[in-house]
């Protein structure tokens, strides 16, 4: 077991192992100060507290140390005020380091102090058993608070941890969902923009047959007699026929480019709304805000994916009633015109 001599010279061995890096570092060297000085705070507290809680109390009872204990109160009061000091001011001052000298020389002279003159009159006035039992409570005492302190230090290190692996799992989804939504609108788009290349390529062909098919029905217009003017009936009959195709041709071609960019313009809204929402998953730091913004991006998609059905669905209509209506008016115009040929 530790004797009191012990204690008393040894105990403030690390402080002194601090304060002197701490006098040793440059203006420039701000977090390597700020370290060592909260280290410093940690161990000259630890210290102080244990005197004051266990030592103190005991000498303050003997006539021959009660002097000696004001006097340490005194240079412990003097330490926290210098600490105190120390980190109210900037790290990178000149006065930063001087104001750690001016510590380290009040640490030193307390300890010299205690050396030289509360250890002997603590070691004249103390019994063994006196000493034996505060040394006992001190030393247990500062075990249960440098496991505290270790337990306090191993939880904030799993805690950055687990924020880091949280970062670091959102960070992934966001970069997942960035690519699946980049090769889905891709996709969309190359969907599309061969489905309009189908169209135009189709109704062209139907074009250059319409064409033939013309052309070979006002040969005809070469027979004489009442063939003639039957022919003549029919090349027109045929060429109403074209007409009316190829004007509902032409609608229902406009309205599938339309349908087209419309699908090309939602895939792009799409697009911009997803990034908009991985940057917002990007800055979330726990699950409860992964969660909460992961609900409110599927809401919003459910909700687009609705809007857009619904405007699509209402092209489609669109385009059917004015390609029946064309196809209406072309078969009207013909009964008319064949009509009036016949009377």
């Amino acid at each position: 077991m530790t004797t009191m001599r012990q204690y008393i010279q040894t105990s403030p061995a690390k402080a002194k192992e601090l304060l002197a890096k701490l006098v040793e570092t440059s203006d420039n060297a701000v977090k390597t100060r700020e370290r060592l000085l909260s280290e410093l705070k940690k161990e000259l507290e630890l210290f102080n507290q244990l005197e004051e809680q266990y030592l103190f109390p005991v000498l303050q009872k003997h006539k021959g140390t009660k002097t000696l204990v004001a006097e340490a109160i005194n240079d412990n009061e003097e330490t926290r005020k210098l600490l105190a000091e120390l980190e109210g001011m900037p790290a990178d001052s000149e006065e930063f380091g001087s104001k750690v000298s001016d510590l380290r020389k009040a640490f030193q002279r307390h300890v010299r102090d205690e050396k030289n003159e509360l250890l002997p009159a603590i070691l004249k006035a103390l019994s063994d058993e006196e000493a034996e039992s505060i040394i006992s409570s001190i030393e247990g005492q500062k075990a249960e608070m440098e496991a505290a302190r270790r337990r306090e230090a191993d939880e904030r290190r799993m805690q950055a941890q687990r924020e880091r692996e949280q970062a670091e799992a959102i960070e992934e989804t966001a970069q997942n969902l960035t690519s699946s939504v980049k090769a889905g609108a891709e996709n969309v788009e190359k969907i599309a923009r061969t489905a309009q290349g189908t169209v135009q390529n189709g109704l062209g062909a139907a074009f250059d047959v319409a064409r033939s098919s013309a052309g070979g029905l006002m040969a005809m217009f070469g027979l004489a007699g009442p063939r003639a003017d039957r022919a003549q009936v029919g090349t027109e009959q045929a060429g109403k026929n074209i007409q009316a195709v190829v004007q509902t041709s032409t609608v229902l071609m406009r309205g599938i480019q339309d349908v087209s960019r419309e699908c090309l313009e939602m895939s792009r809204d799409r697009f911009q709304r997803n990034l908009s929402g991985f940057t917002v998953l990007g800055r979330c730091r726990s699950i409860h805000d992964l969660i909460a913004v992961q609900t409110s991006f599927i809401r919003g998609n459910l909700e687009l994916t609705i809007e857009n059905s619904r405007r699509l669905a209402e092209l489609a209509v669109n385009v059917a009633q004015e390609a029946t209506q064309t196809m209406y008016a072309e078969e009207t115009d013909l009964g008319v015109s064949v009509t009036q040929r016949a009377a």
